[in-house]
């Protein structure tokens, strides 16, 4: 009896220390930027694009480099539309940090994963094309669509 007494006593406890606070994980995305556009002609260096986030200060946790897509979202893209993601301003500035081929889906959002960082006020990555051949990609990018930034997630 005393046992059962101790446990409905504790277990209302113990669900209040729980934490209860759901991460807001609504992606992040390149300040000033309507739109992606890289080329390259052959025998040409490809076409590059910035992207800066600006990530909230009380963003907590890991920022995860993603490209997001709603079902039949326009990409136009000829020749190999793989594209290099470059650090700009990280530990890793230079570096390739992920390699992508942007697409939707028919049947429903697309989402891909390029890599994940430590987060930091504003981070900024170059894309280009990664062919020695000719290429291009184009994509709108904002309104729920487009490579961006998730924090904590």
């Amino acid at each position: 009896m005393q046992l059962t007494t101790l446990l409905l006593t504790a277990l209302p406890a113990l669900a209040l220390a729980a934490p209860s606070t759901k991460r807001d994980c609504t992606p992040i995305f390149p300040a000033g930027v309507s739109q992606v556009s890289l080329s390259k002609a052959a025998g040409s260096p490809s076409t590059t694009q910035t992207l800066s986030f600006n990530i909230p200060p009380t963003s907590s946790g890991p920022c995860t480099l993603i490209a997001t897509f709603p079902a039949n979202f326009p990409i136009a893209s000829s020749g190999n539309p793989q594209v290099n993601v470059i650090d700009v301003n990280g530990p890793a500035a230079g570096a390739i940090v992920g390699t992508v081929t942007f697409s939707s889906e028919t049947w429903g959002p697309k989402k891909t994963f390029i890599n994940s960082f430590a987060c930091r006020p504003n981070m900024q990555f170059k894309l280009m094309l990664a062919t020695e051949d000719e290429g291009s990609v184009y994509f709108a990018e904002g309104n729920g669509a487009g490579v961006a930034v998730t924090a904590g997630c």
